[in-house]
């Protein structure tokens, strides 16, 4: 906010952000304690919450869809949850004069959305309109994603000036839905960076899941304007809202610690391969009690791992990545007493890939599950904050 506070408010220019989270509230207030640091006056600013179910999740009779279990089994080990949130509590907010909203977890396309249900007066039960609105939002949400961001690979996709790139625009009348990028910028905007951007993080393209309605994006095409220049064309693309809305329900999930070591020159592989039989062994005889033991070959088969192609040529240098997931922490801390002395005990030319920084790099890991919430449990709050 220090960089845009005061010529925003000076030009009118209302922010909407879901960088809230957990406290939207002392998000707000902090803003405010900004605006005075600045001298910015007349400022209002809004908090939007509702989202936060972490104190109740587990009596709300609910399951995981992950794994159908009762998420008041898990009562002992929640640390957050938080539903994704629709439209309503920002447009309240803009419709309550708030020049800087500050929301918990909404869906990234509706603060999009949201200036638009407010400046045309669209009806939240009318389907259509919000799909337009959140298929709009969802083109833009991942900024310059659409504008030649996670597009460019070279020789088949080319994306000139990337370290230029510039952030998307979004025309938006009654009628028509232009989109381009910063004048001058790098970048590309193009029917095919949307039509990426369109398909992002969807499952069923013909029904996807919004707060606010369900938006098909089969009914949504591109036309090239011109360079850098793009209309969207979106035909009756909305079905109304489901009766539940998703949530993210952290939960403590034990701990992990990786450690990393290098090998280079003739027989790097066989190296590597050999040190994970010794370290396989040296844990049988630690009794290491693991969740889950994992050995990487970075470059080889870290992404794909069995899906990887096999490697005719042997590498002329591997990394070899081991990690570990465990209930109890102490159990975690074994690995770096086994991977430290690998520098005198281990394989001709083992390398330590990593910080020297003494003590552990166990930390503990909070895993997302999900669950479906009756809206009748969620009610978007907005609370003003004035800075005058």
């Amino acid at each position: 906010m220090t960089p845009l506070l005061r010529e925003c408010k000076r030009k009118g220019i209302r922010i909407v952000t879901n960088r809230g989270w957990l406290d939207p509230e002392a998000a707000a207030q902090r803003v405010v304690e900004l605006a005075r640091e600045l001298g910015v006056h007349d400022l209002k600013v809004a908090a939007v919450s509702g989202a936060m179910l972490t104190d109740r999740i587990g009596d709300l009779g609910l399951t995981f869809i992950e794994g159908g279990q009762p998420v008041s089994d898990s009562r002992a080990t929640i640390v957050s949850a938080e539903a994704y949130m629709g439209a309503q509590g920002i447009v309240d907010a803009l419709a309550g004069g708030a020049d800087i909203i500050i929301t918990s977890r909404v869906a990234d396309a509706c603060v999009y959305l949201a200036p638009l249900i407010h400046e045309f007066g669209w009806k939240l039960d009318d389907a259509h309109q919000m799909a337009r609105g959140m298929i709009i939002g969802h083109l833009l949400e991942c900024g310059s994603q659409i504008s030649g961001g996670y597009f460019a690979d070279p020789g088949y996709k080319e994306v000139a000036r990337l370290a230029e790139i510039g952030n998307p625009i979004a025309e938006v009348s009654a009628t028509r839905v232009v989109l381009s990028k910063l004048p001058g910028s790098g970048g590309l905007m193009s029917e095919a960076t949307c039509k990426e951007q369109l398909l992002y993080e969807v499952q069923d393209p013909a029904s996807y899941l919004c707060p606010d309605c369900i938006a098909d994006l089969t009914r949504v095409s591109f036309r090239q304007l011109g360079p850098d220049e793009v209309e969207v064309f979106i035909d009756g693309a909305g079905r109304p809202a489901t009766a539940s809305l998703k949530a993210l329900v952290g939960l403590r999930e034990g701990f992990m610690t990786e450690e990393m070591v290098i090998f280079a020159g003739p027989s790097a592989m066989e190296r590597a391969r050999m040190t994970q039989d010794l370290l396989e062994e040296r844990f049988r005889r630690v009794d290491l009690k693991a969740d889950q033991v994992r050995f990487d070959y970075l470059g080889v088969n870290a992404v794909h791992r069995e899906s990887s192609p096999h490697v005719g040529t042997p590498p002329y240098e591997v990394i070899l990545r081991v990690a570990l997931k465990t209930s109890d922490r102490a159990e975690a801390d074994k690995l770096r007493r086994e991977i430290d002395p690998l520098a005198v005990n281990g394989v001709y030319g083992t390398g330590k890939w990593g910080t020297s920084a003494p003590g552990s790099r166990v930390r503990p890991v909070v895993g997302l599950n999900s669950c479906l919430v009756p809206r009748e449990h969620l009610q978007a709050r907005v609370s003003f904050h004035a800075a005058n």
